[in-house]
C-alpha cells in the first residue's frame, strides 16, 4: 500500500570541478526572531583556508568581507533598515553573491522569520493559518518521479490552484530543486524523513540514522 522507494539513480548527479580552495558551505538568513539583522558563516576548505570572504546581496545595497579562521569558518551579523520579507503573497527572493579567491557562489534566498508561540505558527512574527496538501515525489500523470522542472512546477502549481500556501513533500526528502520551486512560488514547506511505518522502532541504530538524516535535511 501507499509508497516503496525507488531504487537506483532517480535524481541528477552534479560533478563539481573547485580551486585548490573552494567555498565547501555557507548560510545567510534572518537572524532568529529578528527582523532587522542578517547573520550567516561561510566555511572554505582546501589549500589556503585562511582568506578574505566577501558576502553581498546587491539589490539590499548590502556588502561585507569577513576573513576566515584557521579552520576556514567566519560568521557574519549584518544589519539591515528595509527589505521585503518572504511570504506567500509576496515570495520575494534576494540575490545573494559569495565570493573567496578565485571562487564564488551565487544564491536565491527569501529572508523570514518562522517560530511558534503556543499552539501558533508565526511567519514574520504574525499568526499564519497553513492551508496545503501532501505530495509524493511522483508524477501523476506517468510512472515514476518527477522527471525534471517542468513536472515539479505542474505539481506546485495545481497546490497553488487549491489556494494553498504550504506542501507537505511526503515521506522522504524530495530533491532540492522542489523547495527551491516552492520558495520562488510562495508555498511553504513541510519536509520529512522516511520514519514511517515499516521499521525497527526500538533500534539504538535506527535511531541515530533517523537523526542523521533529518539532521541532514534540515540543514540542507
Amino acid at each position: 500500500t501507499d509508497w516503496w522507494n525507488y531504487g537506483g539513480i532517480t535524481r541528477d548527479v552534479l560533478l563539481a570541478e573547485v580551486p585548490a580552495t573552494y567555498i565547501a558551505d555557507y548560510k545567510v538568513q534572518l537572524a532568529k526572531g529578528d527582523l532587522k539583522r542578517i547573520e550567516g558563516y561561510v566555511q572554505l576548505a582546501g589549500a589556503q583556508p585562511q582568506q578574505g570572504v566577501s558576502v553581498s546581496i546587491p539589490e539590499a545595497n548590502i556588502k561585507t568581507t569577513v576573513k576566515t579562521d584557521a579552520g576556514g569558518r567566519a560568521v557574519f551579523k549584518i544589519p539591515v533598515s528595509k527589505l521585503r520579507y518572504w511570504s506567500p503573497e509576496d515570495p520575494k527572493l534576494y540575490g545573494v553573491q559569495i565570493a573567496a579567491g578565485p571562487d564564488s557562489v551565487s544564491d536565491k534566498v527569501g529572508f523570514r522569520t518562522i517560530e511558534t508561540r503556543g499552539k501558533d505558527i508565526l511567519l514574520n512574527g504574525k499568526s499564519i493559518f497553513l492551508r496545503g496538501i501532501s505530495l509524493h515525489d511522483e508524477n501523476p500523470l506517468v510512472q515514476g518521479r518527477l522527471r525534471g522542472e517542468a513536472d515539479m512546477r505542474m505539481m506546485l502549481q495545481w497546490a497553488k490552484g487549491l489556494n494553498s500556501n504550504y506542501v507537505r513533500l511526503a515521506h522522504y526528502p524530495h530533491s532540492e530543486q522542489m523547495t527551491r520551486l516552492a520558495d520562488e512560488m510562495g508555498l511553504l514547506v513541510w519536509a520529512e524523513v522516511p520514519v514511517y511505518w515499516t521499521i525497527s522502532w526500538t533500534n539504538p541504530d535506527t535511531f541515530r540514522n533517523a537523526h542523521q538524516q533529518l539532521t541532514d535535511m534540515v540543514v540542507r
